[in-house]
């Protein structure tokens, strides 16, 4: 019945909303046992894709949902729907091609609908510079990646050749790179934080729920085809990304805008993503799995409460939009267990992900102890310091109308809680 409330709340959206609500559950009730199953002539599913599919399924909707403020105010409310189911369509082809060249299609094409989104209903007159900004950088970073699936596609043996010594490096640089800029490692970031501030909300849970997470898919794809592993370029990107994770989640301490801190904690998550990866383990790949679905609903769900801040006190400085705890006790509530998700508490998925990640790190080399025991403590902090910040205080009284909140604000705060503290209870499998 829930679901079905937020249908109906949903007004003149309900069709594509209830469209989206049963594609999901068809892609549930079609799962299958087996690790890989074929689905027509160029494509194909495991549980990777099948869960990634699920996730942009959900977020999509939620962030469809989360936009009824623009449904109001907006006369291009219908090309915005539009834009966010063919946002979905483009996840979909990524998550479901086996064919590298159709992947890489799916892969950049879905800059353009998020560009569209920043450049119409952005908040500052910067949008078009973050946008542009955004699909140039991205592309720029992927571009060798097309030229190496080219390649690929030009010898006589296929796409699995051997590399010679000389040109190994550049190889697996620009094959990884493409994605390191996609989820993004630290130092390849910026464009995250331009387009996260520019963008509407919808735009910024999607891009955090579910865009960031093609970067892991990619490496996911494609690592096996690397025939030698450059072992000093690997540890290089690894302690890069691990010393990243310290350095950005410093930065997330003195951040003062909402949307700032919260994109700057997905750069913390992703590191250790990307470390699992690259050290290419059982338990670093199935933990930067559980890692990326986590982040991936506990940051659209922050994203969106930072955007009913921001309706309320028009503003996303920290310095503005706090005591909100004595006027909205109940989104309070929201604020302190998606928080707590977000530092990995229990008894949510990021807990699981998290440790399969540290146990992984912690094999790879006993000196990294202190450098993961510094991460942690910093990604607690900084949750604590947005808790603190926003919720206590004095509210500076404006001269705009307040309200508590509404029903499917609250509808779409259990929507991004609730399976991050259900999924877990069906994790078993995976750590088997």
């Amino acid at each position: 019945m829930g679901v079905f409330s937020v249908v109906l709340v949903a007004g003149l959206w309900g069709e594509s909303l209830l469209w989206v609500m049963l594609m999901s559950g068809f892609m549930v009730m079609s799962s299958s046992d087996n690790l890989i199953w074929k689905i027509g002539l160029v494509g194909e599913h495991d549980y990777v894709g099948w869960a990634l599919s699920l996730l942009s399924f959900w977020v999509v909707f939620l962030s469809m949902l989360g936009s009824h403020s623009i449904k109001k105010v907006s006369n291009l409310s219908d090309f915005f729907i539009k834009l966010g189911m063919v946002l979905l369509g483009l996840f979909l082809v990524s998550f479901y091609v086996s064919d590298f060249l159709f992947f890489y299609l799916g892969f950049e094409s879905c800059l353009i609908p998020i560009f569209f989104m920043i450049l119409g209903w952005g908040y500052q007159p910067e949008r078009a510079q973050a946008g542009i900004y955004m699909l140039f950088y991205t592309l720029l970073g992927s571009l060798p990646l097309f030229f190496l699936i080219m390649n690929m596609y030009s010898k006589s043996s296929g796409y699995m050749y051997m590399v010679s010594e000389i040109n190994e490096v550049f190889f697996f640089f620009f094959l990884v790179g493409a994605f390191l800029v996609k989820f993004p490692m630290y130092s390849t970031h910026l464009w995250l934080l331009k387009a996260h501030v520019e963008a509407p909300v919808a735009g910024s849970m999607i891009l955090a729920g579910v865009m960031l997470k093609l970067g892991g898919y990619g490496l996911i794809r494609f690592l096996p085809l690397c025939p030698i592993m450059p072992l000093l370029l690997v540890e290089i990107i690894l302690c890069l990304s691990l010393w990243g994770g310290i350095a950005m989640s410093l930065s997330c301490l003195r951040q003062m805008d909402m949307k700032l801190l919260i994109a700057s904690s997905s750069v913390v998550h992703m590191s250790l993503c990307i470390v699992g990866l690259l050290i290419q383990s059982d338990w670093g790949f199935k933990g930067a799995m559980v890692v990326m679905i986590g982040h991936g609903v506990c940051s659209s769900g922050l994203f969106y409460l930072a955007n009913i801040m921001y309706e309320r006190s028009h503003s996303r400085s920290l310095a503005v939009s706090k005591g909100f705890l004595t006027l909205m006790p109940s989104m309070c509530l929201w604020w302190f267990m998606l928080l707590g998700v977000n530092m990995a508490a229990p008894p949510s998925l990021n807990l699981l992900g998290e440790i399969m990640l540290i146990n992984t790190v912690v094999s790879w080399s006993s000196y990294t102890i202190s450098v993961v025991m510094i991460m942690s403590f910093f990604s607690a902090s900084y949750s604590l310091y947005l808790f603190s910040l926003s919720q206590h205080g004095v509210y500076l009284n404006m001269k705009s109308g307040f309200h508590s909140g509404v029903v499917l604000e609250y509808l779409v705060c259990v929507g991004h809680w609730l399976p991050l503290n259900i999924i877990i209870l069906f994790m078993a499998w995976l750590i088997c």
